[in-house]
């Protein structure tokens, strides 16, 4: 029985890495470098060799994190970071401000859910993007090389870009200097999936990478020949739809862990074989995932590595399409 992760091309960059990669979304947004750096260390050690990162995650400070985390593997691992959306200014100050008023503010949100809507209004205020000009461009591209300790980048993606931002022809020619100077190996766009259809056909020239939420496995994705897609969002939402269907159900449940010889009441299980689901039904594409979470990190690459749990997801790719999911609400079922 083969453990390890499957090993893929990514893109025209002539590196080959691991199709299951790791989001750092939640790097240094709420937890510590040392807890931050133990996550990387985690699903380093588990076998993943593709990490995620942006400028804007962990208020400006996951490149950095991500950077120390690389020092000696960098020949081992590849990257992808992004340039669009803007770190917050003063990203040091007000992640240590968190820091301090964070117990507060958890205490007083749980008994006043609107001052937790306001909390994510305001922090969803401190985003800004780029105007997607060569300037812009490249001083973000320096500053990502710097924090990341890194000579070249691996995969750069416009973060968020429209088809309206991408007014600016020098642009794309600076995109190619930096393939021909070294510093990325390609370039492509991070985007809303609602979003890629008119950049695709608009400015195709941009799009050598896609990267957006999974699709689903209804979805054919042939829209766009030719381009290396990255997916993400792999749980989230269709993690809480899937556990509502089933907490709801006892039947089905008892039904779908028959026929995939699991137990689907664990939440752990069924995220792990959604994950090795996904990245079965799309061998050609990297799958990310993002945790908090030590062991749903291994659970997840365990399962994704294990070619015993193939016939699994193959089931249960063939159930969730006999269904639809998406009638069901996010909420849990209730136990009264």
């Amino acid at each position: 029985m083969s453990n390890a992760l499957l090993q893929i091309a990514l893109a025209d960059t002539g590196r080959f890495t691991t199709q299951l990669g790791f989001g750092g979304s939640g790097l240094m947004g709420g937890i510590s470098e040392r807890e931050s750096l133990y996550l990387l260390e985690t699903a380093y050690d588990a076998g993943i060799r593709h990490f995620d990162v942006a400028p804007s995650y962990g208020h400006g400070s996951a490149e950095r994190c991500l950077g120390k985390f690389l020092r000696g593997k960098s020949q081992q691992v590849t990257v992808t970071t992004k340039y669009g959306i803007l770190p917050p200014r003063h990203a040091g100050v007000l992640e240590m401000a968190r820091k301090f008023a964070r117990p507060v503010v958890r205490l007083t949100a749980k008994r006043l859910p609107a001052i937790r809507q306001r909390a994510a209004s305001a922090a969803a205020s401190l985003k800004s993007r780029a105007r997607f000009s060569v300037a812009e461009a490249r001083a973000s591209l320096h500053r990502s090389l710097h924090k990341l300790g890194l000579e070249r980048i691996d995969l750069w993606l416009l973060h968020e870009a429209t088809a309206e931002d991408l007014v600016d022809s020098v642009l794309l020619e600076f995109l190619q200097e930096q393939i021909r100077l070294g510093r990325i190996g390609t370039f492509g766009i991070g985007s809303e999936a609602g979003r890629i259809p008119a950049l695709w056909e608009q400015h195709r020239d941009y799009c050598r990478v896609l990267q957006f939420e999974w699709p689903g496995f209804s979805v054919e994705d042939s829209a766009y020949p030719g381009a290396f897609l990255i997916h993400h969002r792999i749980l989230n939402e269709n993690f809480s739809r899937l556990s509502a269907m089933l907490g709801r159900d006892e039947r089905l449940r008892q039904h779908w862990s028959e026929s995939v010889d699991l137990d689907l009441a664990d939440h752990q299980n069924l995220a792990a074989l959604l994950v090795k689901a996904a990245l079965f039904a799309h061998p050609d594409r990297i799958v990310l995932f993002s945790s908090r979470t030590p062991a749903h990190i291994l659970a997840n690459v365990g399962a994704a590595g294990d070619a015993g749990w193939n016939d699994r997801a193959e089931r249960f790719r063939e159930m969730i399409l006999h269904m639809d999911i998406s009638q069901f609400d996010t909420r849990p079922p209730r136990n009264d």
